[in-house]
Formats: structure tokens, C-alpha cells, sequence
């Protein structure tokens, strides 16, 4: 009887004691869903920034509803490549590419910067005999890179959209 007694005492405290917890992600807790939607993602120069912009896209309106614009985003792309792994001759085996987005979002009718911050990601991959497995590699370490700045971002604004 006691372990019963125990047991329910031990619910009703998780379920009096709730913390708060709200996951960003749920649509039903998700309230700025229209704030999200009327952002528009201003072109961004090269390729990188072509599948950066995509991504943002996506993940800002999934089901391309039309929406009066509010929010302007505009980001800028940098990229580096750093060698790492050398052989004897010094020719490199390994390298880090790193990509940079700084990013800003703008209230349109107000002219004012809400948000202003910079996200990077770090992705390695390998330097083979085969230029064009090297190229594939290498293409494959932009994309991943890509998808998480594209995560963070999109993280930052519905945090921002959650608080404001």
C-alpha cells in the first residue's frame, strides 16, 4: 500500500511541478507562426549563398503561403579552407572548411535592425588521389555546413519571435 501511496505522490508532483518547458518546434505552442512567414530572404550572392537562401526559405515558409512581407533577412556568406593533414612530400590529406554567415533581420515599416548576429560551422573532409571525389567531399562539407547555419539561424528567429 505504501509503494502505491508513494507512486501517486510522485506523479502528482511531476504533475504540479512542471518547469515551464515549452518546445519551440510545436505547433501548437507556436504562436508567431504568421511573424516567421512574413519574412523575406534577400538574394545572396554565389552559389553557397543560392542554397543558403533555399534552405532559409524552406524552413521560414515550408508550404509557400503568401504573406505580407514585415521582415527583411539579409545575409552575407564568407568561406575559408585550411589545410590539416600533410604527408612527407607536404601536399595536405585533410582540410576544415569553414563557413560564416552574418546576418541581420530588418523591420520594414519601422526601419529598425532586430536582430544582428553571426553564425559559423565547421566541416572536414578528406583530400584524395581522385580530384573529383576531392571536389564531391568538399561539396558535401558546404551543403552540411549550409544546412546548419541555416538551422541556427532559423533557431535564432524563432527564439527572438518566442520572447518578442
Amino acid at each position: 500500500m505504501t509503494k502505491i501511496k508513494l507512486f501517486l505522490y510522485i506523479i502528482f508532483f511531476f504533475i504540479t511541478a512542471s518547469c515551464g518547458y515549452q518546445p519551440i518546434y510545436s505547433k501548437k505552442i507556436n504562436t508567431n507562426n504568421n511573424e516567421l512567414l512574413s519574412i523575406s530572404v534577400l538574394n545572396i550572392k554565389d552559389r553557397p549563398g543560392q542554397i543558403l537562401r533555399n534552405l532559409l526559405t524552406n524552413q521560414l515558409n515550408p508550404e509557400n503561403k503568401r504573406v505580407i512581407t514585415k521582415y527583411r533577412l539579409s545575409v552575407e556568406i564568407f568561406e575559408s579552407k585550411s589545410d590539416l593533414g600533410f604527408r612527407r612530400d607536404m601536399s595536405a590529406t585533410r582540410s576544415d572548411l569553414e563557413n560564416i554567415a552574418k546576418y541581420n533581420l530588418l523591420d520594414i515599416k519601422k526601419g529598425k535592425v532586430l536582430i544582428e548576429d553571426e553564425v559559423n560551422s565547421i566541416s572536414s573532409f578528406d583530400i584524395v588521389d581522385s580530384v573529383y571525389a576531392t571536389n564531391i567531399a568538399e561539396k558535401d562539407a558546404r551543403k552540411k555546413n549550409l544546412q546548419v547555419i541555416s538551422d541556427d539561424i532559423f533557431t535564432n528567429l524563432i527564439i527572438y519571435f518566442k520572447d518578442h
